[in-house]
């Protein structure tokens, strides 16, 4: 995946929420820049980023928050918390600059309405409950079974709830649920402790069965995007940076969804991540961090420059063929790489035909071209193998 120019770049942060012309060139940026917190238990982790020659950096360190109305926000270790109904502007300094974001409060009269299918599933995935290693599995463990990471909310939903004369809770009394019991270790677990009394996955699965336990619905509010914040992000050595997500709902909600997100990183010499989203920088190149929250993907690029001094012309001067080269130039200016020399006609002759129709050139092919001081001879040497049968045959393996 090629960087993010900093025209696409804007763009980005303009999905973001944050409007590009209120950035200045080397400032501060507070991540959400708008937002909602619906209920009385929403809360939103924050983020302030460095924002410099147009990229955003790293987290800016040593940073203090403040409400312009804790009655309505109040902060508590680096998030928004919901206190009332009504908007407030958060307020962030650091390294002698500060930025702002607007928030609303909506609902907080409102008792929290827990979902099967959005707040128990998500807290039983991310537990690891349905994975394929514990109840997930084909036949399940020890008499239950759950569908493989919640793709099935009605069958969950039946499994918990009548399955075995409906054992696994009690709705009078939702602490003698066997849902909670287990996985909180009041009794025995097989799969040990997933989370503790009185945590926020405990309340979630408490909450939903002292309200009746209800099913998944048609008409529930469904998952239509996830957003991550940074979504791109350029880092140091060593750097970390929290990774937040964000849920988007059909019925126009958005709730602060990193908790019960499973994060992966695709390149762990870049970078890792933590089941938190605390992401830790290990070593120069390029990554991108994987979300996963109810059955939705989104993922961040994670670029570490390499320690070079390349002067900025040296790119400017290099030769290119196509736009392609435009792109691959752009992203090894980024990532402070020089190009590499153009590969030799013996070189190109191979790599040619084994990317494009998977076999090396016969001694004949290898004769010819060689031989051949003609411009244009390896566009034509593309194009020719761009017809041969066997280009259709080995992508077509390929993509199957």
């Amino acid at each position: 995946m090629l960087m993010l120019s900093v025209r696409r770049f804007a763009l980005a942060l303009v999905v973001a929420g944050v409007a590009m012309e209120a950035v200045a060139a080397d400032s501060l940026v507070l991540l959400p820049q708008r937002f909602t917190l619906s209920g009385p238990d929403a809360a939103q982790t924050l983020l302030l980023q460095r924002f410099e020659n147009g990229t955003l950096r790293g987290p800016a360190s040593a940073v203090k928050l403040t409400s312009s109305d804790p009655n309505i926000v109040r902060i508590e270790d680096g998030r928004a918390v919901a206190a009332g109904n009504g908007t407030a502007t958060l307020t962030a300094r650091a390294d002698g600059a500060m930025a702002i974001c607007e928030v609303t409060v909506a609902d907080y009269d409102r008792p929290p309405a827990r979902s099967f299918r959005n707040h128990v599933q998500s807290v039983l995935s991310k537990m690891g409950c349905n994975s394929g290693a514990c109840h997930g599995a084909a036949a399940g463990k020890n008499g239950f079974r759950l569908s493989l990471r919640g793709y099935d909310p009605g069958f969950d939903f039946f499994s918990i709830t009548r399955q075995s004369g409906g054992r696994r809770i009690v709705p009078d009394d939702p602490g003698r649920s066997l849902i909670l019991t287990k996985p909180s270790g009041a009794v025995p677990h097989k799969g040990g402790v997933r989370f503790k009394t009185g945590s926020p996955e405990y309340r979630v699965l408490s909450e939903w069965i002292a309200a009746g336990n209800p099913g998944p619905a048609e008409d529930d509010p469904r998952l239509e995007r996830l957003e991550i914040l940074p979504a791109h992000v350029v880092l140091d050595p060593g750097a970390t940076q929290q990774i937040v997500v964000r849920a988007h709902f059909t019925d126009g909600r958005a709730e602060d969804a990193t908790r019960w997100v499973k994060f992966t990183s695709n390149n762990q010499s870049v970078a890792k991540i933590d089941s938190d989203g605390r992401l830790t920088v290990t070593g120069h190149g390029e990554g991108t961090v994987v979300a996963w929250y109810l059955s939705n993907n989104v993922v961040a690029q994670v670029t570490v420059p390499f320690n070079r001094d390349v002067a900025a012309d040296f790119y400017a001067s290099a030769t290119r063929a196509n736009f392609i080269d435009d792109l691959v130039l752009e992203k090894l200016r980024d990532l402070k790489l020089p190009p590499s020399p153009p590969a030799s006609d013996a070189e190109f002759l191979r790599r040619a035909h084994l990317d494009t129709i998977g076999v090396l050139p016969t001694v004949e092919e290898s004769r010819l071209f060689l031989a051949d001081d003609s411009p244009g001879k390896r566009e034509r040497l593309v194009e020719s193998l761009l017809n041969r049968p066997e280009f259709v045959d080995y992508w077509t393996y390929e993509w199957s």
